[in-house]
């Protein structure tokens, strides 16, 4: 259970994805599960004596969380079909952050954002550590409801082929493991380091709107860091499989400035190097075949520091530097995808968000609202988490960690059910 404060109540309202939901528009599933249009009798509601049309019954569980009215679908086939259509309809927003460090132990911490005194998901993954062959797991990201994590089986620690992932649902407590890639550098003895764990940025790739199957991307990486290939996993074949990507060559990923799915892609900050003389954002498709380079001129907007992605628009976060520190940072919007035209939004001093004049990129974790124009910080000094609003410019501290963080990842909860997990006991 997580501990720490509890989000101020007009923060909570602001973050409530249930009062920020919309509903459902009025309309009847495809073929009606509970007796045919304005007609009820017989059906699952029948024995309440009601009589209504099945847009009006849609219409008022369109308005239930979607965490109960995913719990109706084991009252009977009726309510099966109606909720299963009405959860694949609902718009689900930020629910919270999942949060730990890298030691394997220290996970399953949930900053919940919604204003209620239990989290609306098993933030300590107990469906999965009560498996007798999992020891540790380390936290490494979340894509649209799926998490992914790296466990260590109680079989062999000792034995770094051992390693493996794991890519979950905690909205519905579904699972699946994923083996090693088995990646290796080759100039360097074997015996020395495990370069999959050591020499690897692995991202998880899921967009329910396409498909119900996920795939895992990984980069694998020399000592100074250039991309050497990619490797990918298919929940649907359930194999890896590797390629070389020529626009990676000598760029180094920067995992710590977040990462954005937009336009079926996954967007990342890399370093300036001898082939990109300027910082750049690097995109590759679910197949990591497909690539492109998408760049940022510095001069004109300063250092990026943050990209990610909110409604439906890459976003992106730059500092404008004195010496090493930052004093101000502003806020651009990739307004038109193919023609990189960047917009803008909105620019605040340090000064006005932390109370100094100014600070360093590793003092604090970013993230941006999915549906919102609020941004969130975790300062790293104080371990306190913070909203920012760019429309009113009011300042929230929502939550005050009691451990340490070393990474941290956004989480909006996935209903839909898919062949690619599976509940496993």
């Amino acid at each position: 259970m997580e501990q720490g404060s509890n989000p101020p109540p007009d923060a909570a309202a602001a973050a409530d994805p249930d009062r920020l939901r919309p509903p459902l528009a009025a309309a009847a599933p495809p073929s009606s599960p509970t007796g045919g249009v304005g007609c009820f009798k017989g059906s699952a509601i029948g024995g309440l004596g009601l009589a209504l049309p099945d847009e009006i019954i849609a219409e008022i569980l369109s308005r239930l969380p979607a965490k109960p009215l995913f719990r109706f679908k084991c009252v009977s086939k009726a309510w099966f079909a109606l909720t299963t259509y009405l959860i694949k309809k609902l718009p689900q927003t930020l629910q919270g952050f999942f949060y730990g460090d890298n030691s394997g132990e220290n996970y399953g911490h949930f900053i919940n954002l919604v204003g209620r005194s239990m989290p609306p998901v098993d933030c300590a993954f107990s469906f999965l550590t009560k498996l007798p062959e999992i020891e540790k797991i380390n936290l490494l990201g979340s894509c649209n409801g799926l998490v992914l994590l790296r466990h260590i089986p109680y079989v062999d620690p000792n034995n770094v082929k051992a390693l493996g992932y794991i890519v979950c649902n905690p909205a519905i407590k579904e699972w699946v493991a994923v083996p090693n890639s088995d990646w290796t550098l080759p100039p360097y003895p074997e015996e020395l380091f495990n370069a999959e764990d050591v020499l690897t940025l692995t991202y998880l790739f899921f967009d329910p709107a396409v498909s119900s199957q996920f795939k895992v991307l990984q980069f694998c990486q020399d000592f100074p860091r250039n991309v050497l290939q990619v490797n990918t996993y298919s929940s649907e074949s359930g194999v890896w499989s590797g390629r070389v990507v020529e626009c990676w060559t000598h760029g180094v990923i920067r995992s710590y400035m977040g990462s954005a799915f937009v336009n079926g892609m996954l967007h990342w900050s890399i370093n300036r190097c001898f082939a990109y003389p300027r910082d750049a954002i690097v995109a590759v498709d679910g197949e990591g075949e497909k690539c492109r380079i998408i760049h940022w001129p510095e001069e004109e907007r300063g250092s990026l520091v943050f990209l990610g992605q909110s409604q439906g628009l890459m976003h992106c976060m730059s500092g404008h530097m004195d010496h090493y520190n930052i004093t101000e940072l502003s806020i651009w919007v990739l307004d038109d995808y193919d023609a990189e035209n960047w917009i803008l939004k909105h620019s605040v001093s340090c000064l006005q968000l932390f109370g100094q004049a100014s600070c360093r990129v590793r003092d604090f974790q970013i993230a941006i609202h999915p549906d919102h124009n609020l941004v969130f910080f975790l300062q790293h000094w104080n371990m306190k988490l913070i909203s920012y609003n760019l429309d009113s410019e009011e300042l929230s501290v929502l939550w005050t960690l009691e451990h340490c963080s070393g990474f941290i990842t956004p989480y909006i909860p996935c209903f839909v059910e898919s062949s690619s997990l599976a509940k496993k006991s």
